[in-house]
Formats: C-alpha cells, structure tokens, sequence
C-alpha cells in the first residue's frame, strides 16, 4: 500500500472513530473532505483512469451498504465514509474492510443478544453503555457505533497486507 494511501486512511480511521464514538455520527466534512482529497490525489498520481478507477472504488463498496442503510441497520455517515475509503484504497481493499467489519459487528450483535439471558442479564446490566438504550433493556436491541467493528477490522486488514509484519 502507497505511504500516502497508507496515511490518509490510518488518519480517516481514527477521525471516523473518533466521532463515531463520541457522538454517534461520522460528519460530512470528514467523509466529503477525504473523498475529495482522494479523487485529487488519484488524479494527480495517474491522470484521468487513476480518478475514474477511484470514483469506481467509492461506488462499488457503497451500493452493497445501501440495503443496509435503508434497513436502517447503519447510518448515512457510516455509508459515505465506506465510499471516502474505497476512493483512496479502491473497491478490492474496501470490500474486504467491509467484510471483516460486518463479520465483527455481527459477533458484537450475538455478544449484546447473549446479555439479555436471563444468567448473563445481571452482569450485563453493569456493563456502561453510551450509545443510548442498554443491550439489557427491555424492547427493541441497542445501537452501537459501527467504528467499534471498522477499526478492529482495519487493524486486521493491515495485519494481512503485511504492513506490520
């Protein structure tokens, strides 16, 4: 991976989940602000099929979340910021972001199920929750920030890629 391509999305990932934890949301400069600047740098680096392979890269790894954002299963923010991603690594490198991201909020989700057992419901009820209602709670489940399963993943990917090896 480019040293560039490398540091804007290490940047990306720690803006992105720096906000998503905090407030819940991953803003629009943040998301506008990096796919902007990774349709220039393509642009710069290899003219016009460099910036149209990015766009590509942006577009692929969006339309899969798409169902999901109308599922309401994720945030618009969390949407755009996969498409600022696939625009600096392209759509390969951020399809397999979002596939140990999904695998790992998944294990999160069966994780927040298994609190709301009976053994498990009282040990549960002493885990902090930030993020609105308690897994433990009554009702429909929790929300949690999907940066909590994007980090980890992307953490992941480096590790396959060779970077901290």
């Amino acid at each position: 991976m480019n040293a560039w391509i490398l540091g804007s999305t290490l940047l990306l990932v720690a803006i992105g989940s720096w906000t998503d934890l905090r407030t819940m949301r991953i803003p629009n400069w943040l998301t506008g602000g990096f796919a902007l600047a990774g349709l220039v740098f393509h642009g710069a680096w290899a003219g016009w099929p460099g910036a149209k392979a990015a766009l590509v890269g942006g577009a692929v790894v969006m339309f899969p979340l798409l169902l999901f954002y109308r599922l309401g299963g994720m945030g618009a923010g969390d949407l755009k910021w996969f498409g600022a991603f696939g625009i600096w690594t392209g759509a390969v490198t951020a399809l397999q972001l979002l596939l140990w991201a999904l695998l790992i909020a998944g294990t999160m989700a069966l994780f927040l199920l298994a609190l709301r057992f009976r053994p498990l419901r009282r040990w549960g009820q002493r885990l902090p929750w930030p993020w609105g209602r308690h897994p433990t709670a009554p009702g429909r489940g929790a929300a949690f920030p999907f940066m909590l399963a994007v980090a980890p993943g992307y953490c992941w990917l480096l590790w396959q890629m060779q970077i901290w090896n």
